[in-house]
């Protein structure tokens, strides 16, 4: 009895990390933050429903793209703790779980929000995570942008799910856009050398960077980074200029959103190696997400967004606490 309970959770959790369950708060995060700046405020069971239809949107791109680059994957030593590439799934089994996964995505999509863009918004980011994976990921810029057009449509579909679009949703889906954009440009300055080797063509290939390499603020790539930040920070700041929303949240980006945006740009500065890059994104992705909920810190106020906090740290606490982790680098 016990062996056979040991090896049921031994299988869940192989099936967590072939979905990259760990990573759920960024998905979550992009639809709920859409649906706060939708015409209706979602209650707790839009809350409720939304995490549903995100474990399942989640692990469908995550499995996807573990299933797509199989072959890859198995020629390179650092992913031989990947579930299929250990062979403790087999690629039929994993082709069953992405289907279920999409099939569950889209029926619960329709279920709980019978609404032709919130159901268009939810296919078309699901599209753009399926282009990446077989197509996008070797095509210039594709890489960089089929993926991020995934994740504004996310925030789309949550705004449009529960109610209206509205000017703080579109601000929300362009910053969302461009995070995406970071997450995969500091990917491929991490795994630069992989990737040279099976000719993907990142802006860290393309712009020819290499671990040795000093960063300053004549390189290509630097610049990049710091281009992204700051059309971040613009987009970001447009509701204070219009007036459309109360002054708080911009006071609260003023005090830590830019000083942590500057230190950020500080600490790329110099020679890099593959562990500097993968905490990069680490602080990044959590003042994203931070400043996400932050444009509507006067609706969720801040309680709710301390509360938002503690649910993706306890999250990423737990799921690394059960061993359940993206990789190992």
């Amino acid at each position: 009895m016990e062996k056979n309970k040991h090896e049921i959770l031994k299988t869940v959790k192989i099936y967590l990390k072939l979905g990259r369950l760990f990573g759920v708060p960024n998905t979550w995060a992009a639809i709920f933050i859409g649906a706060v700046t939708s015409t209706v405020f979602p209650n707790i069971y839009d809350a409720i429903k939304i995490f549903i239809i995100t474990i399942f949107s989640h692990a469908y791109i995550g499995a996807i793209n573990e299933y797509g680059h199989l072959e890859e994957d198995k020629n390179n030593p650092q992913y031989s703790y990947k579930p299929l590439v250990r062979g403790d799934i087999k690629p039929k089994n994993a082709l069953i779980y992405i289907y279920i996964c999409y099939l569950m995505m889209i029926v619960f999509s329709a279920l709980f929000y019978p609404n032709l863009i919130a159901y268009l918004s939810i296919v078309l980011a699901a599209l753009f995570g399926t282009i990446y994976t077989f197509k996008g990921k070797y095509i210039a810029w594709a890489y960089d942008f089929s993926p991020s057009f995934g994740a504004a449509f996310l925030v789309i579909f949550g705004a449009s799910a529960i109610g209206g679009i509205t000017i703080i949703t579109i601000v929300a889906a362009i910053c969302a856009f461009l995070i995406s954009v970071y997450s995969e440009w500091i990917d491929g300055m991490k795994d630069v050398d992989i990737d040279r080797r099976y000719k993907v063509p990142t802006t860290a290939v393309r712009w020819g960077y290499t671990h040795d390499k000093i960063l300053s603020i004549k390189d290509k790539n630097m610049l990049y980074f710091i281009g992204i930040v700051l059309t971040i920070d613009i987009v970001y700041s447009i509701p204070f200029f219009m007036n459309i929303i109360p002054p708080l949240y911009f006071y609260i980006f003023l005090l830590i959103g830019v000083p942590i945006h500057i230190l950020l740009i500080y600490k790329l500065f110099g020679k890099q190696n593959k562990e500097t890059l993968r905490k990069h994104p680490l602080y990044f992705l959590a003042t994203g997400v931070f400043l996400a909920f932050n444009l509507v810190v006067d609706k969720i106020m801040i309680w709710g967004l301390l509360l938002i906090l503690v649910f993706a740290i306890g999250w990423v606490y737990i799921f690394s606490l059960i061993g359940v982790r993206f990789s190992k680098d």
